[in-house]
């Protein structure tokens, strides 16, 4: 078979598992849609499709403004957590006998919940937005750290060799060597991190907050209004889908070379 067939074949197989995806979301919306309009009762658990869409659209105004609200605090805490997790990172890789130790101990920092941490967050800094930014801040910061460190570890011994070689320094093996080889772990830790201070965000608004997604959501549900409550759901689950999609482009596009760039494009 040539280069053309093959690529003619893979295109109609990419096609052909669109097809059956979309197919597939369509007929369980479909039934979700019937299942909606015959059973669901006020309280029930699965509203109609276009019931939740009809409560988005109803309070359009609220919903933009309390996500608006989240998105903010998760943008400023994610922006304060890679920068700080990368400032650590390269301290932790160039004083390697205190960095073993502050590594150990971002491991085990990194095992506590979130959800843990928000309560006393909240409590000691307050209701407003800082409280918010700095719960998302520690849930952004954690996968970069533990990524971007990992991978400067393991930089592959032949790239130091050639360091070693052209005798640079610790800081030019780093600039033009080491960063670009930890450089897909890096993006591929925004992928996480983005949608982590996201949640975050909303976690950190059920202890206190007076606007926000998470907000919301807690009072749809406490208050048994199961529309408002899949409307919060659509909308969170909608902005995390997004900001993995668009970190999932910023890391094909800043590592063209990587081997998961080529596996994305074969699919």
């Amino acid at each position: 078979m040539s280069r053309r067939d093959a690529l003619g074949a893979g295109g109609i197989g990419r096609r052909a598992t669109i097809t059956i995806a979309v197919a597939g979301y369509a007929a369980v919306l479909l039934a979700w849609e019937a299942y909606g309009r015959a059973f669901y009762r006020p309280g029930g658990v699965l509203p109609a499709p276009t019931e939740i869409l009809a409560t988005l659209w109803r309070s359009r105004d609220g919903y933009l403004s309390n996500t608006l609200t989240t998105m903010s605090e998760a943008a400023a805490g994610f922006a304060g957590g890679v920068v700080l997790a990368l400032v650590l990172a390269l301290l932790m890789d160039r004083f390697r006998l205190v960095g073993d130790g502050l590594y150990r101990l971002s491991l085990m920092l990194y095992s506590i919940p979130v959800i843990a941490l928000a309560p006393a967050l909240v409590a000691s800094l307050g209701l407003g937005f800082g409280s918010k930014a700095v719960v998302a801040l520690l849930a952004a910061f954690f996968p970069v750290l533990v990524n971007l460190t990992g991978a400067l570890r393991a930089t592959g011994t032949r790239v130091l060799e050639l360091g070693q070689v052209l005798g640079t320094g610790w800081l030019r093996t780093l600039r033009h060597l080491r960063l670009p080889y930890a450089l897909p772990a890096f993006a591929a830790s925004l992928k996480i991190a983005a949608p982590a201070a996201f949640i975050a965000a909303m976690i950190a608004e059920w202890v206190g907050a007076d606007q926000g997604l998470g907000l919301a959501l807690l009072y749809a549900m406490f208050g048994y209004q199961i529309p408002e409550l899949w409307a919060a759901l659509v909308l969170s689950t909608t902005v995390t889908g997004l900001l993995v999609g668009v970190f999932g482009l910023v890391a094909r596009v800043a590592t063209p070379w990587h081997a998961s760039v080529d596996a994305a494009k074969e699919r």
